[in-house]
């Protein structure tokens, strides 16, 4: 029993250590030119009026021009979470970045309101949220019998590691989407809706996540817990309103990254900019293998159709829609499909993943146990 817990507890901790050596290695290629300077890692603009806003928080704040990346829209909702001074008003399309806004809030509470910590709390938030996320999904994976490779990807995921390199919020989407399951799988419901609620306000096409657990209890016949996890759109839904009266327009208004089906895809693999050079021959190569590989774990989903899979399927037509401006740039193709390559290894498992039936109405036996096969459960009814 001792070894079978050092080994969990060292596959777990080991995964997320991986993930935050990985991605601390990728902040290193741009903070050693910057002087180790944190606020290289946002990305701001310094010929826009954010990066003007930046310099008067912070005189020695590291602004670029060109290369200037969205780390600094999280950046910004860091600074005024609420949008209420000159910082949230200077972002580009405030309607479209505040659709999001969960992790500048966390790092607005990291950094204790502290406008010249919000850098630093980004940069601490999204390495701690890859630990997370590579901790849970090893620990999910040994939950249910594995051996707990599934944080390798996690750790490995480069577009979760880019995205943590570069203050992007990705990493903590991936947090919260293991977190939702595994907190669901093992029927602690109150976690598991907290879990589902802040999915969506981290990245507007996580609400999917939602509706596919809401169709996956109808399904089951589970009317109450429809109900009850449909309620965790409310919190969003509550806050994008706030936003629309706020700014005048829905987060949708900020421009598209959907279009015809692999109309993105087959520009970026096939299309006049692979052509000439832009998009390197290894890039192309590493994103048709990927292509490959989600296809797969697609058809695997769509024989089993558990919880998970649906997730995945739904996370999956959002990919296949996917704009050419979502996935010209390699690192955006990565970023725009890292929750799906972390959800490939519970869905390509020998056993799919389902809510343990240790779960039980009140006054129900309690002689099954996760993974003991039903023809070996006792029928001796309760007294």
């Amino acid at each position: 029993m001792v070894c079978v817990l050092r080994s969990s507890l060292f596959s777990t901790v080991g995964c997320g250590l991986l993930a935050v050596v990985v991605a601390a290695g990728a902040m290193t290629l741009t903070l050693r030119s910057a002087d180790w300077n944190l606020t290289a890692l946002v990305r701001v603009d310094s010929a826009t009026r954010l990066g003007a806003d930046a310099r008067v928080v912070e005189p020695g704040f590291r602004t670029v021009h060109p290369g200037a990346y969205d780390g600094q829209f999280y950046w910004g909702i860091a600074v005024d979470p609420f949008a209420h001074g000159q910082v949230g008003k200077a972002l580009d399309k405030p309607s479209y970045r505040y659709g999001h806004p969960l992790y500048g809030w966390l790092s607005w509470l990291w950094s204790a309101g502290q406008a010249r910590a919000a850098a630093v709390a980004l940069a601490a938030l999204g390495l701690f949220c890859l630990f997370a996320a590579a901790a849970t999904a090893s620990w999910l994976g040994r939950r249910h019998g594995r051996s707990g490779w599934e944080g390798l990807f996690v750790a490995l995921n480069p577009g979760l590691v880019s995205a943590a390199a570069h203050d992007l919020a990705e990493p903590l989407g991936a947090a919260l989407l293991l977190g939702a399951y595994a907190a669901y799988l093992d029927r602690r419901r109150r976690l598991a809706w907290v879990f589902f609620a802040l999915l969506p306000l981290a990245k507007e096409p996580l609400l999917l996540v939602v509706a596919a657990v809401v169709v996956w209890e109808l399904c089951q016949r589970h009317l109450v817990g429809a109900a009850v996890f449909a309620t965790a759109a409310v919190p969003a839904l509550a806050w994008w309103l706030y936003a629309r009266v706020h700014f005048g327009g829905w987060f949708t208004s900020g421009g598209t990254a959907l279009a015809e089906p692999f109309s993105g895809w087959a520009q970026t693999l096939f299309g006049s900019t692979a052509r000439r050079g832009l998009a390197p021959d290894l890039a192309v190569a590493v994103l048709a293998a990927l292509i490959l590989l989600f296809a797969i774990a697609g058809v695997s989903a769509l024989i089993r159709r558990g919880p998970v899979e649906l997730s995945y399927l739904s996370l999956a037509a959002v990919a296949i829609c996917l704009a050419p401006n979502a996935t010209a740039a390699f690192s955006t193709a990565l970023r725009n499909t890292a929750f799906l390559l972390v959800l490939v290894p519970f869905v390509l498992a020998t056993r799919p993943f389902r809510p343990s039936p240790a779960y039980r109405a009140r006054g129900a036996p309690t002689s099954r146990l996760q993974g003991t096969p039903p023809d070996r459960v006792s029928s001796t009814p309760p007294d």
